[in-house]
């Protein structure tokens, strides 16, 4: 009996949640619907003033397309937002006068004041956000703050933070360099390194100071920046960057001395070559076949003997070059046709003769 009493109510229950299910449903979807609609219209409205402001003579002229509507919603935060987002968008897509105009109409309406709260953000992605959209809208005048945020432990901040000061001062923005703890990733680096392809250094001697820094990806990014402008006067300071204990140090200096080799270059490889690892040996060797002369010779046959076949295989590609009988240097060697040079030396022939 007591089972029978239960049972009108479990479907009752049943019921209730399936009304109240329902009913949340009905709710998402209509505000979905809403929020779609509020979206298309602010898109209309927005898409108008930037287009009005882009083709016309001035900003002034093209804030005539501000309807009260559009100065209404810019009470709303989520508006002010997608506002930016969209000035965002327009700026990178456009240079020139076009690009300048939309910085004004962003500091005409404030908008640089609500990208500047976001520094303060307690959520580090928001504060990220303000810093790339401070760096984009050229708002030099917030330098300071964003300066510090170079150093912040959010590594996504302080990346923008060091973008954006590149980004307002060129090659005096890396003064970042001098300061931050943290290190640079190989990524950033390469972002870095692309803001900075057009802009001409003020002085070498900042790289001079910078390879001599406790952090080791500011010393390989300084190595990188020689690298990019072919500075030869940090050349010493270069080869020093092969004793570091750090791999990547080792391997920048290697790209650097590959690229503006000098006489002694060849030497000093050969010179630190024992005190790296595997990758390095194999960057050294290469290298080598591109700088590298027969005097080089003696020290790669040597190597032919190392027990990593990669090192074995590198080896020989390089004297397949260097050596003045090319391939014929594989018949001539004393284990030739024994494994694993046998099938070396076949691999690297036919890949010549392919």
């Amino acid at each position: 009996m007591k089972e029978f009493y239960l049972f009108p109510v479990i479907i009752y229950t049943l019921l209730i949640l399936l009304f109240l299910v329902t009913v949340l449903i009905m709710y998402f979807t209509i505000h979905r619907e809403e929020s779609d609609l509020n979206k298309i219209a602010w898109r209309h409205s927005v898409g108008v003033v930037i287009v009005g402001v882009v083709f016309s003579e001035g900003v002034e002229e093209g804030c005539e397309a501000m309807t009260y509507e559009f100065e209404r919603r810019l009470n709303k935060k989520g508006y002010k937002n997608y506002l930016i987002d969209e000035l965002i968008k327009s700026k990178r897509a456009f240079s020139g006068s076009s690009a300048n105009s939309l910085k004004l109409l962003y500091e005409r309406l404030n908008l640089d004041i609500d990208s500047f709260a976001k520094l303060h953000h307690a959520k580090w992605h928001i504060r990220a956000k303000g810093i790339q959209e401070l760096g984009i809208m050229e708002q030099t005048k917030y330098r300071k703050e964003i300066f510090w945020l170079a150093n912040d432990k959010h590594e996504l901040v302080r990346n923008e933070a060091q973008c954006a000061m590149v980004s307002f001062f060129g090659w005096s923005g890396l003064s970042f360099l001098n300061a931050i703890e943290h290190q640079m990733s190989q990524w950033h680096q390469v972002q870095l390194l692309d803001k900075l392809s057009d802009v001409k250094p003020d002085a070498f001697e900042d790289i001079r100071e910078w390879m001599e820094s406790t952090n080791e990806s500011v010393i390989v990014f300084a190595v990188k920046l020689a690298t990019l402008y072919k500075c030869h006067e940090v050349y010493q300071g270069v080869v020093k960057c092969l004793q570091s204990p750090n791999s990547q140090v080792k391997i920048s200096a290697l790209e650097y001395l590959r690229l503006m080799p000098q006489e002694d270059t060849s030497d000093h490889m050969i010179d630190n070559y024992y005190a790296g690892d595997t990758g390095y040996k194999l960057a050294v060797i290469t290298a080598l076949k591109d700088i590298g002369s027969e005097k080089e010779i003696p020290f790669l046959v040597k190597e032919l003997d190392d027990q990593d076949n990669d090192i074995k295989v590198a080896v020989a590609n390089s004297l397949s070059t260097l050596h003045p009988l090319g391939n014929g240097f594989f018949e001539t060697y004393p284990f030739a046709k024994t494994k694993p040079w046998k099938e070396i030396f076949f691999q690297i022939t036919n890949k010549k003769i392919a």
